[in-house]
Formats: structure tokens, C-alpha cells, sequence
């Protein structure tokens, strides 16, 4: 399952990581996260990538040409 977390409008800290929590909870282990923010705001994403580190998950960082920074992650597999 593939989710999109979209915080725009600027919800970012606590109750922008309890968002991150119930997604990651419906998630399955194959699924992708997609979370978008104002590119203005990008620097408040500290408390979404560390709740992405301690569930386990790579992620990666893209800008875009418009005002929206994506945050694209996946669970972390062993091999």
C-alpha cells in the first residue's frame, strides 16, 4: 500500500509524527510513503525523519521545481 502524507498546511512537530505513526501502522512491508511539504517549511521535517529512522525506514529527500519538498520512503529490508 502506497500512502501520501500531505502536510502543506503546515502541521508539522507532535501532530505531524502521530500522522507518521498511523500511516506507517496500515502500511504493508512492501508499501512506499510519500510526505510533502512547503518547500518554505522543508527545514521543520527533523521529527518525521527521525520517526522514520526509529520504524525502520530508508528514505530520500527530493525537491522539486515548484514549492513542494517530498519525502519518499520505504521499510528498511535485511537481506
Amino acid at each position: 500500500m502506497n500512502i501520501t502524507l500531505d502536510f502543506r498546511n503546515g502541521n508539522l512537530g507532535y501532530p505531524g509524527v502521530d500522522r507518521l505513526r498511523d500511516a506507517i501502522g496500515r502500511m504493508g512491508p512492501d508499501g512506499e510513503l510519500t510526505i510533502m511539504v512547503n518547500s518554505n517549511d522543508a527545514h521543520e521535517t527533523d521529527m518525521l525523519v527521525e520517526e522514520l529512522q526509529r520504524q525502520g525506514f530508508d528514505y530520500q529527500p527530493k525537491g522539486s521545481a515548484g514549492n513542494i519538498y517530498n519525502i519518499i520512503a520505504r521499510r528498511h529490508l535485511l537481506h
